[in-house]
């Protein structure tokens, strides 16, 4: 008899990574405690853990279960990298979720690659009250989406120029364009707070503060002392200093520790939110240097009637307006000029002017309305 498939090291340091390991129990916002690489189950205030320990309460009792509801409800045969992939899915979702999911009806009817899809669904949290896409659930589907159609033999080499692939206009309607909740979560002394991910911006200040520190520094080491500088040019440490206050999330200052366990980023925030610090006393050379440095705020631009993308936006749905306003008429045509016969017309004579002015009707007003979205949209 067959010993029963359990979770191997490298699904085992799958869920390690996302889960992350937390030495001290730390409370969560629905009262429970968290210990060690996500156990709930025996944590409490004051608990602590070694690694290892936790390692072991991990293989051993949260994933025990989990292995055995696999092994009971899923009917078709899994390989290790497929059941490896469930057991890190299933330990993040839950068992309820994961037996009410589409997941398992997947699986269990032989449609595997539409099972690895599947998952790709569970990629939004509850973050400050709202249900939001979070990019550490979208990355975390997507690696047990890569564990779970690895082939056991190895993956199958297929050139692009043996098999160049096809754009497939199914896969890309269903793509969202709702941006994701960035999500950097840290613990210190025993405790998890969160501290927001830099923006874009932010991060090219940063690179460039840290290398122009790093040439600086290297000027600074190579060139003998020199007589006072000149009154009006600024000195290297004016230089970094300003440069380095770029990079500051919140303007200069120590970072401020989140009481929330996790704090989520969003993708603009209003202006009435912004805080602008205020500017430190420096010469006019450096905060001329400062501006410069600055990256450029550009404002949308709005594309009506202009470019050739912009013409295959709008151009259907004009003609599509256009050819609702001449069914309308047609349809009103055909009404008022029916003959008048003692007989009986047909149904289909009867009724095709009304409907054709009234499905004609309905294909403007949809046509204009989408006109006009695809007029105003910006880009």
């Amino acid at each position: 008899m067959a010993l029963p498939m359990r979770t191997s090291g490298a699904g085992v340091e799958l869920i390690k990574s996302f889960e992350g390991f937390r030495a001290r129990a730390t409370e969560l916002p629905d009262g429970k405690w968290i210990v060690g690489f996500g156990h709930t189950e025996s944590a409490r205030e004051g608990l602590r853990v070694t690694r290892e320990d936790a390692e072991l309460v991990l293989r051993h009792h949260d994933l025990k279960p989990i292995e055995d509801l696999i092994r009971d409800r899923v009917l078709t045969p899994l390989s290790h990298n497929e059941f490896d992939a469930l057991v890190s899915f299933v330990f993040n979702i839950g068992p309820e979720a994961f037996l009410e999911s589409n997941v398992l009806a997947l699986l269990n009817s032989g449609e595997r690659l539409q099972a690895a899809e599947g998952m790709s669904a569970w990629r939004k949290g509850r973050v400050d009250g709202e249900v939001r896409v979070v990019d550490a659930l979208v990355r975390r589907r997507a690696a047990e989406k890569a564990l779970f159609l690895e082939h056991p033999a190895g993956r199958i080499p297929v050139p692009g120029a043996l098999l160049r692939p096809q754009f497939d206009p199914g896969a890309a309607l269903v793509l969202s364009r709702e941006r994701a909740v960035v999500i950097e979560a840290r613990t210190e002394g025993g405790r998890t707070s969160a501290k927001p991910a830099d923006s874009a911006p932010q991060a090219a200040a940063r690179a460039v503060a840290e290398r122009m520190s790093k040439l600086l520094g290297d000027q600074d080491r190579n060139t003998a002392p020199e007589s006072e500088p000149l009154p009006g040019v600024p000195t290297a440490d004016e230089i970094k200093r300003a440069v380095s206050a770029l990079a500051e999330p919140d303007g200069p200052g120590e970072d401020r520790a989140s009481d929330t366990v996790i704090e989520a980023v969003p993708d603009r925030l209003p202006e009435s939110t912004l805080v602008t610090p205020e500017p430190a006393p420096v010469s006019p050379p450096v905060s001329g240097l400062r501006d410069a440095l600055r990256p450029p705020v550009v404002p949308p631009v709005r594309q009506a009637f202009g470019g050739e993308m912009s013409l295959m936006r709008w151009l259907p749905y004009a003609l599509l307006s256009g050819l609702g306003i001449f069914g309308v008429f047609a349809g009103i045509r055909r009404i008022a000029s029916s003959p008048v016969s003692p007989l009986p017309a047909s149904p289909s004579e009867i009724y095709v002017g009304p409907l054709l002015a009234f499905g004609s009707a309905m294909l403007c007003i949809l046509a204009v309305y989408y006109l006009y979205r695809a007029i105003t949209r910006q880009d």
